[in-house]
């Protein structure tokens, strides 16, 4: 699965990301996987020092910012296709704030990891 974007990173930890994760971004913003040899060496939480410009951010996959969303935060995040007289389209997401039922939707974009990240964006900013 895909790992989530540098600016989602930033966004998941901004709303108190704290999943264990196999990868995270370094402070000049680069992806660093590592091995999965178990949950102690994976990187739970991002750590940063007292510089601001230090910061390192978690870099869960999609799969796993999106279970995150709906488990502790009540926002679910779906992906759907177009379809219009016999044809499929191009894929979007819809969001659903599952406390009141608020939903939104993203625009529309060629590939499914695309339309989930944009998908996991807007939840994440409507919180």
């Amino acid at each position: 699965m895909k790992i989530a974007s540098i600016e989602t990173a930033r966004l998941l930890r901004k709303r108190r990301f704290n999943e264990p994760t196999t990868a995270h971004y370094d402070p000049q913003g680069n992806l660093i996987e590592r091995p999965e040899d178990g949950v102690d060496k994976c990187w739970n939480s991002p750590t940063y020092d007292a510089t601001p410009n230090r910061k390192a951010y978690a870099a869960p996959t999609l799969a796993l910012a999106q279970h995150w969303l709906r488990e502790k935060k009540r926002f679910d995040v779906l992906v759907d296709r177009e379809y219009f007289l016999g044809k499929v389209g191009k894929y979007y997401a819809r969001i659903y704030r599952l406390r009141d039922g608020a939903m939104g939707e993203t625009p529309k974009f060629r590939s499914y990891e695309k339309a989930l990240e944009a998908g996991i964006m807007r939840a994440l900013r409507a919180m």
